[in-house]
């Protein structure tokens, strides 16, 4: 995993058994005009995921063998709902109840619950983990990633717009049962899709099961 701390992100093909990935939910009750939910991980279905990920995970040193899930999002493009993602950073994360300390910032209420800005130091031990649930190829509206980026730090807005990508951007294309590692930390950007299929993805985060100031997560897996 030295190349992925380098990089941070890295593809790990055929993950997953393919028989774990049939008894999957066809389309995990999303109506076509959605682009995806935050919420999934309290479905029994998605939670189930966890342990089989954790485990080839922590099996290859890329994941701490107590890391809990704690948010899981579908994501996906349609042919009315296909969407873009400009290069940005994901900074907050999903927790039970609000908490006042000089280190966490940016509190928000999204439709699932509350969300916080972390400290560094917990943005950078968090380990996005992305399931292919479809193939997605260069013209399906895949990630794309400036590899190294994650080690700049927390970057601010005017930052991100500075860094040069084009010559350096990997695009994240997968088979069907690939998992994408990614530090949220990495600059990261999505396209529209050249063809809108539906192409899923379940992006899973985990992170340390003690978040430290006195937060707790809204749910952990």
């Amino acid at each position: 995993m030295s190349r992925f701390a380098e990089d941070g992100a890295s593809r790990l093909s055929s993950a997953l058994p393919s028989d774990l990935l049939a008894a999957l939910p066809a389309d995990a009750a999303l109506d076509d005009d959605s682009a995806g939910s935050r919420d999934l991980l309290s479905q029994p279905w998605c939670a189930e995921l966890v342990a089989p990920i954790r485990r080839r995970l922590y099996a290859i040193g890329a994941l701490a063998e107590d890391a809990v899930a704690i948010q899981c999002t579908l994501f996906r493009k349609t042919a009315t709902c296909n969407w873009k993602a400009p290069y940005h950073q994901d900074l907050s994360v999903p927790v039970a109840v609000r908490i006042e300390h000089p280190d966490l910032s940016g509190w928000s209420t999204k439709p699932d619950g509350l969300y916080v800005q972390p400290p560094e130091t917990l943005l950078s031990k968090l380990l996005a983990v992305r399931l292919h649930l479809d193939a997605c190829g260069e013209d399906d509206g895949p990630l794309r990633v400036v590899p190294g980026s994650h080690r700049s730090g927390r970057l601010p807005s005017t930052t991100i717009a500075d860094v040069p990508k084009s010559a350096v951007e990997r695009t994240c294309v997968a088979e069907r049962g690939d998992l994408w590692l990614m530090r949220p930390l990495l600059l990261h950007a999505s396209s529209r899709a050249a063809r809108p299929n539906g192409r899923r993805v379940l992006h899973f985060v985990f992170a340390p099961p003690d978040p430290g100031h006195g937060l707790q997560w809204r749910i952990a897996v």
